[in-house]
């Protein structure tokens, strides 16, 4: 997954799923991916289980297991991304290409649900040991997530970009910018703009960042899959 992670920056599009527009019927979610100039450069679908996973969907909605698969351009599975059942906080992990015959955990994000903010601690795997290499607080209502280390320097960001109010308030779908290269980019941190740590990100710790956007999108952005998202 190198090649896709490389990029300085990503941007999510979740597409739009027609069948919730017009009967509120849950589908499989799909994104793109795409660089900063707007050129694909992979694509992201979580994994359609026939019925089984159609009536999963209509049940429990944004708090169902899944498992999507992170693809390249050229359509060769590069990442596995899953998320167990949770009712109030979520937990994703990603994984290698589960082609290879050592296909391993790369880390996970987990929510720490609060009353009046939007919390995530991520975590990559060390050895078969989970370190913690940033944490997301933000307030209530933020549509930007900046990713912070334990001394406080802003390492990376995912930002919610506004899609217009006919998609936003009819379907569910979005952009989300992921700023992963943190030597070069600025982002934002409770409303001002302020420079970024100059280590940026791993590659492993851009795929754990990639997954938290996705739960990001689950748990505060899916309002009709939600009925009313939060969570």
């Amino acid at each position: 997954a190198a090649k896709l992670l490389e990029q300085p920056a990503l941007v999510v599009e979740r597409q739009i799923e027609m069948m919730n527009v017009f009967l509120g019927f849950e589908q499989a979610n799909k994104y793109v991916l795409m660089d900063p100039a707007g050129q694909h450069v992979g694509y992201m679908a979580e994994e359609d289980l026939g019925m089984m996973g159609t009536l999963q969907r209509q049940a429990f909605r944004t708090h169902r297991a899944f498992k999507a698969h992170v693809l390249d351009r050229e359509g060769r599975e590069v990442l596995t991304i899953q998320r167990p059942f949770s009712y109030i906080n979520s937990k994703i992990k990603v994984f290698t290409d589960p082609g290879l015959s050592d296909s391993t955990l790369i880390g996970e994000s987990q929510q720490h649900w609060h009353l009046t903010r939007r919390k995530y601690n991520l975590f990559h795997n060390r050895s078969g040991t989970m370190e913690q290499f940033a944490l997301i607080n933000e307030p209530m209502l933020s549509w930007d997530f900046s990713l912070v280390d334990e001394s406080g320097g802003l390492v990376g960001s995912v930002n919610r970009n506004f899609a217009g109010f006919a998609r936003e308030l009819f379907t569910d779908t979005g952009n989300y910018v992921l700023r992963m290269d943190a030597s070069s980019h600025q982002t934002t941190s409770g409303g001002a703009l302020v420079p970024v740590n100059e280590n940026g990100l791993t590659l492993d710790q851009r795929a754990v960042m990639l997954a938290t956007a996705v739960s990001i999108d689950f748990d505060y952005f899916s309002k009709l899959s939600g009925h009313g998202g939060g969570m």
